[in-house]
């Protein structure tokens, strides 16, 4: 009876695993389909909705920029293209689709560009989601026990040895994982980036309307978020002024 009802368990729990799969997918579908229609403006809603998921691909971020874009709304347009990029930095469509977006946007400021290690770590760290590259690090942990273990019951100086050795290697193994899952996870859910959502905005000298206005951002302009305080962001722009504007002007990457 125990069995049974285990059996039913699994069985409901995988059902609606696959129609929640089924769902995205069709969601996913009906977006492309009102793309290619040219209703950029439901279409982006649909992409946007998939976005809001936990785990969406580089692929919504992508397709959600390009009906943000063909919309005529180049803040979203951008910051969903830089959210594809942070999953797939080498892709050369979504490089040459945030370069068209960011020639559309008032402030002329050229992104840095990533060196070419910088692309290659970054796809590194994306080749695995953040979760999968911390299981394996678990796991070397584990392995590094078991082979902690052999040591200590290995009958001769040799197998003591190789099984020292093992075991210091998966546990160096592991530590190095670990440290891919903390980037990962920054990388991809790190919030110190950020793209300008209004028209325009002051920055300002110190974190109060009433403080002195250095310079005015546009919509669309990518900013480097460096300190936070209550409604207010310090940030620098690429050709490094800063200053401070109200966090509701911007959303992080």
């Amino acid at each position: 009876m125990k069995n049974r009802t285990l059996l039913l368990t699994l069985l409901f729990t995988w059902t609606l695993l696959l129609n929640e799969s089924f769902g995205i997918m069709s969601v996913f579908e009906t977006a492309n389909a009102l793309y290619r229609d040219k209703n950029y403006a439901k279409a982006a809603l649909l992409y946007d909705s998939l976005a809001a998921e936990k785990g969406a691909g580089a692929v919504v971020y992508f397709n959600a920029g390009n009906a943000h874009f063909k919309n005529g709304d180049i803040a979203k347009a951008v910051l969903n293209y830089e959210r594809a990029r942070r999953l797939a930095p080498s892709d050369e469509d979504i490089l040459f689709n945030l370069k068209i977006a960011y020639a559309n946007t008032v402030d002329k400021i050229e992104p840095i560009p990533l060196l070419f290690y910088e692309r290659w770590w970054q796809g590194f760290l994306t080749l695995l989601s953040p979760g999968v590259w911390s299981v394996l690090a678990v796991v070397g942990i584990w392995l590094a026990a078991a082979a902690g273990l052999l040591y200590l019951f290995a009958g001769t100086v040799a197998r003591k040895r190789n099984a020292f050795l093992l075991a210091l290697t998966l546990l160096c193994i592991s530590l190095f994982t670990y440290r891919i899952a903390a980037s990962a996870e920054q990388l991809i859910h790190g919030d110190t980036e950020a793209v300008v959502m209004e028209p325009s905005t002051y920055v300002r000298s110190s974190p109060d309307a009433a403080s002195t206005n250095l310079f005015m951002l546009h919509e669309g302009t990518k900013v480097e978020i460096t300190e936070r305080i209550i409604g207010w962001c310090r940030i620098r722009i690429a050709n490094g002024n800063v200053g401070w504007v109200e966090d509701k002007n911007i959303e992080a990457i």
